[in-house]
């Protein structure tokens, strides 16, 4: 053998290894949350022993794609126990009826039962993806970058090129809208006016929304920017009911209508879904126990 091919067998040796140690990794953290006592009081974040798991079951949505090609590993999310940058890649696994493994870290617990994302992550944060093709000792992290692949894999990136650009499109503007989150809530000193203002913004994502899906229409396949603007949508609804229809009783419409559909739905009423954080990322409910998150 030649020097170069010797090489390349050391480092496929050398991956498969620590491949093996991430999945006992993931191991230690599913025997932990086991082991975790049921009555433990989880409050948001800097709490708790071990991770929180969800065993997420398959709900197939024929307008979507399989996700999971042959002889790939189980998809495996891995964020924090709040909603946070988690929210939309949940919501969008929700929609299309996905599979997938959950580990939320309610951040008490040590890395060695957290599957060392600090050090497996290619940022040294959450959220984190494995499986699909993606290996466990190299996983994901940036949360766009999570919610982009999980669309191309269950086919929630449009049916063409340009489909896919003007989702994108729209992702990156129901982001510039959360920024006004707190003036559509009432909360700032300001309204922002102009080009850049929520008013402004609203009508430009209603524009956007008249060449997607209807989101009444259950069989029908929304976007991963649509989900990401009832992402948005729901948490200034939750803030302040009523602000999004004085918004724009359009967003409004199509906020109720995506909340509606069947799977989402289900999941906004479901253990998945973490409680409301306030200051210090702690849970505005109070604490609650580690049973009240079982599936």
């Amino acid at each position: 053998t030649t020097p170069t091919t010797t090489k390349k067998m050391k480092r496929a040796r050398e991956e498969d290894e620590d491949e093996a140690v991430a999945e006992a990794e993931i191991a230690a953290a599913l025997e932990a949350a086991k082991a975790a006592p049921d009555d433990e009081e989880l409050s948001g974040l800097g709490c708790g022993t071990a991770m929180l798991v969800f065993q997420v079951a398959a709900k197939p949505a024929m307008q979507y794609k399989e996700g999971r090609k042959p002889a790939e590993k189980p998809l495996v999310l891995l964020y924090l126990s709040i909603r946070g940058l988690g929210e939309t890649p949940r919501l969008m696994l929700a929609e299309c009826g996905a599979a997938y493994t959950h580990l939320a870290s309610p951040m008490g617990e040590e890395q060695a039962l957290s599957c060392e994302w600090r050090q497996r992550s290619p940022n040294g944060l959450t959220p984190v993806l494995s499986g699909l093709g993606v290996p466990r000792a190299n996983p994901l992290s940036q949360s766009s970058a999570i919610v982009r692949f999980l669309a191309h894999r269950y086919g929630m990136a449009g049916s063409t090129e340009l489909e896919g650009l003007r989702a994108d499109v729209l992702f990156e503007t129901a982001k510039d809208l959360k920024g006004k989150m707190a003036e559509i809530t009432g909360s700032a000193d300001c309204v922002t006016q102009g080009a850049k203002g929520p008013a402004s913004i609203a009508l430009k994502i209603c524009a956007m929304l008249d060449g997607m899906a209807d989101p009444a229409d259950a069989d029908a396949a929304l976007n991963y920017a649509q989900i990401e603007l009832l992402n948005v949508l729901t948490e200034c609804h939750e803030a302040a009911a009523g602000c999004v229809k004085t918004l724009s009783p359009a967003l409004d419409a199509f906020r109720a209508a995506a909340a509606a559909r069947p799977r989402i739905a289900e999941y906004l009423a479901s253990p998945l879904r973490f409680p409301a954080v306030g200051p210090g990322y702690k849970y505005v409910s109070g604490p609650v126990k580690r049973s009240t998150f079982a599936l």
